[in-house]
């Protein structure tokens, strides 16, 4: 019984911290990760014209390390994975569910510029009265032209004591 205990657990941990990345954006004509559109990628993100105009987000992938306490922030980096020829500034939101909660979230910069930094940071608020349990963060990259993406971020906010 113990061994079938501890597999459950491992599996689950397994399961936690996968990996978290976006479908492929940007892309002029292209339509994210399906491979459609007049210039659509496949799985590598270059084009079919030999070009890598695309782009991809990640964050964090454990949600214990993505615990937020009352009345507290925390920044947590999301990667922007650009290809070489991406050349587009990318535009940040963000959707908190469920909202209303008390927990709120955005990016700094509110914008990426293709010639800066590779990261921007992510910034969650749990409120003092925000309610216990699991969030999801939705960050979607907008860029000027081409298909938006979006990383989703679990967030945990436990039990106040």
């Amino acid at each position: 019984m113990k061994a079938l205990y501890t597999s459950l657990i491992v599996a689950g941990l397994i399961a936690v911290t996968g990996c978290n990345t976006s479908p492929t954006g940007g892309g002029a004509g292209g339509t994210g990760a399906s491979g459609t559109g007049a210039r659509g990628t496949g799985a590598s993100g270059r084009h079919e014209d030999g070009s890598n105009s695309t782009f991809k987000l990640s964050g964090p992938t454990n949600i214990v390390d993505t615990t937020v306490k009352h009345g507290e922030t925390v920044t947590k980096d999301i990667t922007v994975d650009a290809g070489k020829d991406f050349k587009e500034d990318i535009a940040f939101d963000t959707k908190i569910d469920p909202e209303g909660k008390g927990v709120t979230a955005s990016v700094e910069p509110k914008t990426w510029s293709a010639s800066g930094a590779k990261k921007v940071e992510l910034k969650v608020k749990a409120e003092d009265k925000a309610a216990q349990g699991e969030y999801t963060i939705h960050v979607t990259g907008k860029p000027a032209k081409g298909a938006p993406t979006t990383v989703d971020v679990k967030v945990k906010v436990p039990e106040k004591k």
